[in-house]
């Protein structure tokens, strides 16, 4: 599991706001838009989130995402549990976006593939 330190925390939290940015201008990947980010992550993987906001919105997101998602809160914080183990697709309507959704993933411990 990730423990989130304050500076990651604030890392993240402008990362979360760049995906809720991103989520408005994706789209399925069956769009006739040429950016598409395929990812995967075959095993759990959980994050811990101090917040019980960002833990929803990453929760939320990942879903809609089409991944396998739980959420648990004990102790002092929330863990958000996840896994995809069937390669999926997102169309993005830029490059950019693309490349900054693909860096997302990553950091998240999902494979990717990015092609134009």
């Amino acid at each position: 599991m990730t423990c989130l330190t304050k500076t990651c925390l604030t890392k993240r939290t402008l990362l979360a706001l760049v995906l809720f940015a991103l989520s408005a201008s994706w789209t399925p990947a069956e769009a006739a838009n040429k950016e598409v980010v395929s990812f995967r992550l075959a095993s759990w993987k959980a994050v811990h989130f101090k917040d019980e906001k960002e833990a929803k919105a990453n929760h939320d997101f990942l879903k809609r995402l089409g991944c396998d998602v739980k959420q648990h809160e004990h102790d002092d914080h929330v863990d958000v549990q996840y896994r995809c183990p069937k390669w999926r697709n997102v169309t993005l309507k830029t490059h950019s976006s693309a490349h900054k959704m693909e860096a997302w993933l990553k950091k998240y411990g999902f494979e990717t593939k990015h092609t134009h």
